[in-house]
């Protein structure tokens, strides 16, 4: 018998409650109400009715269907929620659906109200079907989601757990990260070619975790397709097989012990007694190897493979193994059939044999790699001493021998006679320029109490007193027990080298210095040009726009003489146009400068005068520049620095007081516009080009820029040029 329906009905028209439930009851659905009128009484019917569905109203007095949808989905996030309402639009509908509604219903409509009910109900209930899927999936599987490219997207709690990989260290990578080089490169191309043509994939696979061990799972990788068939994502679902893969390697190994790892090894192996100390088994390298057939080699015990120096250690060694039968590593000389001795790393392993205590023994002759390794040592220590002192001083102290050798090189290097002067710490640093003395004595004896190599420059004084630069570098050579053998170096003259690298840095200090100066003539002639063309705009408004206006004026003035209706219509555009006629007037003199004979101080009085006619605005202007001190050039480049500055206060920094000071003194001209505005941060990125402007002019004199501002606290540009 199916369970009662309990339902939470937000509703606070009692006749509108009434159809609702009269609706159900005609179609026999076994359910029980409960009717809630405002927001109290809904959360408290939450909390303690639990319903199965709800049905809410739109509008209720201080809550709404979209109030009563939140706090549904806070407690109940499942629970199927159907808005019954008088009137709605599509809009609004797909809106609250949006919002998690499972559907609305129409008042006028509630014949649908049943189906809409079974339609929620099973689709909710089918909801959390797939969820309960999803989390079974993710408890008893290793799940990943990877786009079409194979970069993961997803992956779930045992994905991490097995890869030793954080989630956030696996999104975004592919499944390289977790690569364990096992498989080779076809058996991944087939893969890829499978499910790219929007097949599954069933394998296996060898994956390394991150700290480096391997494990094994069993996986199915299904591509999700799009409409036209090409998959866009691949979901991958893996089981853990380690367990079985290693069971099944061990059975394997078990299987084919003397066949494949024993018998058939690259490696000598044997078996020997551990109490007679007898060879049991031997495989056919070991034969091959030492040099005697298998009867001849079941007749010995481990201690005629040893040369008779090393049977006490071998006996002693054996006697550990009693109170310790663990696999043991070690490397033994051995004795072969006829008479050689190699040197062999052995593994050791316990094991029953026939019922008897017994070792698995692994032997690899090494007596080869160690010879090799002894000449590849002596031949890299060759090629470094050949490659450090080729056509340099080369020196040595041989710490066994107490023994100081120096190149011929080195005596020549110093100027001194090889005959008559012995090799020595101290008679070296004798030659070491007194300036440099102290720190090169000090690295040197650090490195001699701490065996470090190092390199040092320096100046020496040769025996004829010429000054040289110098390189030294050396190395130690430590014995096994990392006890230093000996001590060996180079001492370079570096002279020539070290004037040559100064030369160039000044070439090119000269060369950046030239390449400077001749970007800054380009500036000022860029800036030469703007003022022609200035100059030239001015020009051509006040000789030709403005005579055009006057003629204008002249033409309609006697037209005006004529007919009094004329005079009349006329007045006001003959104002507009003197209008005009001024404004092009001012427009020139900002345009216009003198080109010769500048007036520096005449200019900015008429600056100020033009633009600080208004009675909010006060300045001060002192000038203390001598008339023949500067350039037109540089003055008429001044005169824009300020006239830039002073239009950027008219336009945004709402000042009362504007100070400018224009000085001289011992070479340098001297310029500070300072303003009580509202000031800004210079440390923020402006948008207009002004102040670039005044630095670019200030500039192409060699002259630098230094602006101080910060909100409400004004600005104050000071600016010093060479003159």
């Amino acid at each position: 018998m199916a369970p009662v329906l309990k339902i939470l009905l937000l509703e606070d028209n009692p006749a509108d409650a009434d159809l609702v439930q009269l609706c159900l009851h005609k179609e026999k659905m076994d359910c029980i109400f409960h009717i809630a009128s405002d927001k109290t009484g809904f959360i408290d019917a939450l909390d303690h009715f639990s319903p199965d569905l709800i049905l809410s109203d739109h509008s209720l007095p201080q809550f709404n269907s979209f109030d009563a949808l939140s706090a549904a989905r806070q407690r109940f996030p499942n629970i199927p929620f159907i808005m019954v309402t008088g009137t709605a639009s599509e809009e609004f509908a797909a809106h609250i659906i949006k919002q998690g509604a499972d559907d609305y219903i129409l008042k006028d409509r509630m014949a649908r109200l049943p189906a809409a009910i079974k339609a929620s109900l099973l689709q909710r209930r089918s909801l959390k079907e797939v969820a309960d899927y999803k989390y079974a999936l993710d408890q008893t599987a290793i799940v990943a989601i990877t786009d079409q490219r194979g970069i993961i997207q997803y992956a779930n709690d045992n994905f991490c757990r097995i890869s030793k990989y954080r989630l956030d260290e696996l999104i975004g990578q592919d499944h390289r990260i977790i690569n364990s080089g096992y498989h080779p490169a076809a058996y991944i191309r087939t893969l890829w070619k499978t499910i790219a043509h929007g097949n599954i994939w069933r394998g296996e696979f060898c994956n390394k975790a991150k700290d480096g061990t391997l494990y094994w799972v069993d996986t199915t990788i299904i591509p999700f397709v799009n409409e036209k068939g090409k998959p866009y994502q691949y979901l991958s679902i893996r089981i853990d097989i380690t367990q079985k893969k290693t069971a099944e390697y061990l059975l394997k190994v078990s299987e084919e012990n003397y066949r494949t790892i024993f018998f058939k090894s690259p490696f000598p192996k044997w078996i020997y007694d551990l109490e007679t100390l007898r060879f049991l088994d031997i495989n056919e390298t070991a034969l091959k190897h030492y040099g005697y057939s298998r009867d001849e080699f079941l007749c010995l015990t481990i201690r005629d493979i040893r040369p008779p120096k090393d049977v006490d250690a071998l006996l002693k060694d054996i006697a550990r193994i009693t109170e310790d039968p663990g696999n043991r590593n070690g490397t033994w000389r051995h004795l072969k059939k006829n008479g050689e001795i190699i040197m062999v790393e052995t593994t050791a392993h316990p094991i029953e044999y026939n019922g008897r205590k017994a070792r698995l023994v692994i032997a690899i002759d090494i007596t080869k790699k160690l010879k090799a390794e002894e000449e590849l040592r002596r031949s890299e220590m060759m090629l470094k001493e050949a490659q450090g002192i080729a056509h340099l001083g080369s020196w040595e102290i041989d710490f066994t021998e107490a023994n100081h050798i120096w190149s011929d090189e080195l005596f020549r290097i110093l100027g001194i006679d090889k005959a008559e002067s012995a090799p020595s710490i101290e008679l070296f640093i004798s030659f070491i320029h007194p300036d440099d003395r102290v720190v090169a004595q000090q690295i040197i004896f650090d490195a001699l109490r701490n065996y470090t190599q190092s390199r040092i420059g320096f100046r020496f004084i040769r025996k004829n007193g010429a000054i040289r630069f110098g390189l030294i570098e050396w190395r130690f050579e430590f014995d096994d027990k990392g006890a230093p053998l000996r001590l060996y170096g180079i001492l370079q003259d570096i002279t020539e080298q070290k004037a040559a690298e100064d030369n160039l840095k000044k070439m090119e200090r000269k060369i950046q210095e030239q390449r400077i100066q001749e970007q800054k003539k380009i500036a000022r002639a860029i800036i030469k040009a703007q003022e022609k063309e200035r100059n030239y705009l001015g020009q051509e408004l006040h000789d030709n726009v403005n005579q055009i206006l006057a003629g204008t004026k002249m033409f309609l003035g006697s037209a005006a003489k004529k007919n009094t209706e004329v005079k009349e219509l006329i007045r006001y555009p003959l104002e507009l146009i003197d209008t005009a006629i001024e404004e092009i007037r001012t427009l020139c003199q900002r345009l216009a400068t003198p080109a010769k004979n500048i007036d520096l101080k005449e200019l900015v009085d008429e600056l100020l005068r033009s633009l600080l006619d208004g009675p909010d605005i006060k300045t001060i202007f002192t000038f203390n520049i001598p008339a023949e001190s500067i350039q037109d050039e540089l003055k008429l480049n001044i005169y824009r620095i300020i006239q830039e500055q002073v239009n950027n206060i008219i336009k945004y920094a709402e000042a009362k007081n504007i100070t400018i000071s224009l000085t001289h003194s011992t070479g340098i001209i001297r310029v500070i516009i300072a303003d009580d505005g509202k000031g800004f941060d210079v440390n923020k990125k402006r948008k207009g080009v002004g102040i670039s402007n005044m630095i670019n002019r200030a500039e192409s004199f060699n002259g630098q820029v230094d602006i101080k501002s910060e909100p409400g606290k004004g600005t104050r540009i000071s600016i010093t040029i060479p003159a």
